[in-house]
């Protein structure tokens, strides 16, 4: 199939160029921002609170699980109206909508605030750049014209940018984010040539095409990317895919994956993986696919798993390694499903009722 003719065809919006410079996103930041500081006296916060939806909240998510790793100070992201009731004058209250304009984000901030919680907001303007303004928080700007599912780099980069400032994750978390940008060039070079003697996000894409994906990440490692999996899978493939994470899945859905994997049909199971994944991790994964049934496919040329893992020397690398991979499958399923990466229909029309509500 001729990968480029699909292109022009189908990438009104150019969807192509948004994935290709991802890494560009993140080098952006780290230079209009890297010596960003708040305007009033830091204060170490107790906890963080993050507050996002959709393509605004995957960078969260991301980051979170860096700080639980890395800092002193718990982390937890919430995508709803709402916010815990222990939000305090303790809380560094991380905001991010894309377009400003996020309902469920802008009811969250202003409760959380309301709690007295310090707020710091990313946004490329709309009503919580107004708000933010209004309100006297620090604010970060990101550039306008992409879908906010395709800012990622801008999102994560801006997010770790605040932490370090309020030293919650260490300052060298910027030259990981660095070093991660530049692999994520160096691989998208090849991943986004269709006529590449080796292209994996190509090569996994063409056996999603009818299938329906059970994506499992790993807690710890790889939960962000199986979130970021499935909602792009979503959104630019226009393909429903489910997923769950390592161990968690061992004590539930390890029994309905054996039934359905039964049935000659159309799911494939794709592992995100990581070589820091703990060691009893590594064994439940391998065991769960030899008793599932993942590794004896009913039929030899539709094969039932997919195992796929970033590149570079650290978790933080390979992380942007797989967000990148997995942002490049999302692309080829869609084109190969005769799809615009970029359309969401449906989810403007939701919006603008809502707006009317």
């Amino acid at each position: 199939m001729d990968i480029q003719k699909l292109r022009d065809e189908l990438d009104q919006a150019d969807m192509w160029s948004a994935i290709r410079g991802c890494p560009d996103q993140f080098t952006h930041i780290l230079t209009t921002y890297g010596d960003w500081k708040p305007r009033e006296p830091i204060t170490e916060p107790r906890q963080v609170l993050f507050l996002g939806m959709g393509g605004s909240a995957i960078g969260g998510d991301m980051v979170r699980v860096w700080v639980d790793r890395l800092a002193a100070v718990p982390m937890t992201v919430v995508r709803q109206y709402t916010v815990p009731s222990w939000v305090d004058r303790e809380t560094l209250v991380v905001v991010s909508s894309y377009s400003g304009d996020t309902e469920e984000t802008l009811s969250a901030v202003q409760q959380a605030a309301g709690q007295g919680g310090r707020v710091v907001a990313i946004a490329s303007g709309g009503q919580l750049a107004q708000l933010s303004r209004k309100s006297g928080w620090d604010f970060i700007e990101i550039p306008v014209g992409f879908q906010p599912r395709a800012a990622i780099g801008y999102s994560v980069a801006a997010t770790a940018i605040v932490l370090t400032a309020f030293q919650v994750l260490p300052l060298d978390i910027v030259g990981e984010l660095e070093e991660g940008a530049r692999v994520m060039e160096l691989e998208g070079r090849q991943w986004a040539d269709p006529d590449a003697s080796e292209n994996e996000p190509l090569e996994l894409a063409q056996q999603l095409v009818t299938r329906l994906p059970i994506i499992y990440g790993v807690t710890g490692t790889t939960e962000a990317l199986a979130v970021r999996f499935r909602g792009q899978l979503a959104e630019n493939s226009k393909l429903l895919a489910s997923h769950h994470l390592l161990p968690e899945q061992n004590h539930n859905e390890i029994v309905g994956l054996a039934e359905r994997l039964k049935e000659i049909g159309d799911p494939m199971v794709v592992w995100l993986l990581d070589r820091e994944d703990h060691e009893r991790i590594k064994l439940r994964q391998e065991l769960s696919a030899r008793l599932a049934g993942t590794k004896e496919p009913l039929v030899a040329s539709q094969p039932l798993e997919y195992a796929l893992s970033g590149a570079g020397e650290s978790l933080i690398q390979r992380n942007l390694s797989l967000l990148h991979r997995i942002d490049w499958v999302s692309y080829y399923v869609a084109l190969l499903r005769g799809h615009d990466p970029s359309a969401i229909a449906i989810l403007t029309k939701l919006k603008s009722e809502m707006s009317r509500s």
